[in-house]
């Protein structure tokens, strides 16, 4: 419950549901383990739980970014490739849509990008 709840802080709640559930599954699995470091002694397990789930969402997080920079690296090196070899007009819409995309726009090029789908 205190996973699902915090997934409800402002600063998770626009990441898309997959990504949601990844890090509601890492968190607990950290709070499993990290059950054994808990000091008995002190009366607020709750915040202890808490500050222990935001921390591994910080990390899931860090990871999922990181994933997709690797990606979005990856495709640009590939594009960079394609358009080298290929003779890829550099003025085209298509061209356009793909580096909106690889630079990490929304795509939308235009009108434009709408046609090239």
């Amino acid at each position: 419950m205190i996973a699902d709840k915090l997934l409800n802080h402002s600063s998770f709640r626009n990441y898309p549901l997959e990504v949601k559930q990844d890090l509601r599954s890492l968190g607990l699995l950290k709070l499993i383990r990290g059950l054994k470091n808990y000091n008995f002694k002190f009366n607020n397990a709750f915040a202890y739980f808490t500050q222990a789930l935001w921390n591994s969402y910080i990390t899931g997080l860090t990871k999922h970014y990181k994933q997709i920079n690797i990606k979005r690296e990856m495709m640009k090196k590939l594009f960079e490739e394609i358009e080298t070899y290929s003779g890829i007009d550099p003025r085209s819409s298509l061209n356009r849509c793909i580096k909106a995309y690889i630079d990490g726009d929304d795509g939308s090029g235009g009108d434009d990008c709408e046609s090239a789908d």
